[in-house]
Order: C-alpha cells, then sequence, then structure tokens
C-alpha cells in the first residue's frame, strides 16, 4: 500500500509556491490608501498604494529610497522621480511628485512576476490622441476608489497631446488643477480633477516620440 501510495505521489507536478508580496515602509503621519490589492496590468498581478504626505518630494524620496534598500534603480522626469527594485518573483516602483501647494504624492506599485498571464486587449474606452499605441492598461477597483492607469506612444508633439487628453477627460468631468508642472521642450505633468475624482498626465518627447503615462483616480459613492 505504501509503495503505491508513492508511486502516485511521484505522478503529482510540483507545486510552485511563489514568493510572498513585499512589504515597503511608508512614512510616518503620511495617508497612505490602498488603491487595490487585486490588480492586474496586462496580465500581471499588482498591488498598489498612494501615500499623501505634507513633506517635500525630494524627502518622500528620500525615505523610500531608503525603505526600499540597496540597490534600487532611479530616474527622473521633470520633479517626478521614479524609483524600481526587483525582489524575487516581485517587482517593485515608487512614482513621487509635488502636489499644488507644496505637499507630495507616491504611488507604489508592486507585481507579481510569478502570476503574470497574457491579457486580451481591450478598448480604453474614450478618445485618444489620433494615431496612438496603447502599451498598456491597467485598472483596479479597491471598495469607493478606483483607479486606472494608461501608457500611450504617438507621434504627436506634447501641447497636441495635452489638448487631446483633456478634452477626452473633460468629458468624465475633469478639468486641469492649474498650470502644467515640470514643462520643458521634452517633458510636461498636468494634474486635472473633477467633483468624482482625479488624474495626473505625465508626457515626454524622445526622438519625435511621445509617451503618455495618464493614472485616473476615481471615487465612487
Amino acid at each position: 500500500m505504501m509503495h503505491r501510495l508513492a508511486f502516485l505521489l511521484m505522478l503529482v507536478p510540483p507545486i510552485v509556491m511563489a514568493d510572498p508580496w513585499p512589504t515597503v515602509e511608508h512614512p510616518g503621519g503620511a495617508r497612505v490608501e490602498h488603491l487595490g490589492q487585486h490588480v492586474r496590468l496586462n496580465g500581471v498581478p499588482m498591488r498598489m498604494t498612494r501615500t499623501l504626505s505634507a513633506a517635500p518630494a525630494d524627502e518622500l524620496a528620500a525615505h523610500y529610497r531608503s525603505a526600499l534598500g540597496a540597490p534600487v534603480a532611479h530616474s527622473r522626469v521633470g520633479a517626478t522621480e521614479v524609483l524600481a527594485q526587483r525582489r524575487g518573483d516581485h517587482f517593485i516602483t515608487v512614482t513621487i511628485a509635488t502636489l499644488p501647494g507644496g505637499a507630495s504624492e507616491a504611488l507604489l506599485s508592486i507585481a507579481d512576476l510569478h502570476g503574470a498571464r497574457e491579457a486580451g486587449a481591450r478598448p480604453p474606452g474614450f478618445m485618444l490622441p489620433g494615431g496612438s499605441e496603447l502599451l498598456s492598461d491597467m485598472e483596479s477597483i479597491d471598495g469607493p476608489v478606483s483607479a486606472r492607469q494608461l501608457v500611450v506612444m504617438n507621434a504627436h508633439d506634447l501641447h497636441a497631446n495635452l489638448g487631446s487628453f483633456s478634452a477626452s477627460l473633460a468629458e468624465r468631468g475633469l478639468r486641469p488643477a492649474g498650470p502644467p508642472q515640470a514643462v520643458s521642450d521634452n517633458a510636461l505633468v498636468q494634474g486635472f480633477e473633477g467633483p468624482n475624482g482625479d488624474a495626473r498626465l505625465v508626457l515626454v518627447r524622445r526622438g519625435g516620440t511621445t509617451s503618455a503615462v495618464l493614472t485616473l483616480l476615481s471615487r465612487h459613492p
């Protein structure tokens, strides 16, 4: 009987256990919003949090660089800083930006690479600039807050993209929250706000191509 049981166990494929979700310490006194615990980005399971802090962005970025530890990659687009780190089967990114009034926010995402699955393409649900290529589309719903991020590439210049995205967001009741931030020849950041949510558009232009990252946060009653 024991020999038969051992033989049957040999036929069962081994179970590969994924690493547990890593944790990142948030700064004390900051407001942390969990944007989604069951999220998929192009088939990759993710978790996202948003940290709002009265501290300046440089101080917030320094906290997350220390919390992540070495090695950590970092880049800067205008006043927006991005930190990235791989931990086993997970990939962590933190995007830090300055808010109107001097406060700051950090969007932290953790991707589960072990659980990646290919996802089918779907329409974005609103008008993108003509000739755009949708590189990624992520959406999560966590209680009353839903978050969505689109990554788009096209040949239009920064201001043409800003006008097109602004028109599409206006149909959703979102208007520019003040003038654009980090305006230069190759980068532009614009915030939007409305009665039921807000958005942030980051545009970067290199070699005749513009990359756009649009993050939308919606609050439902």
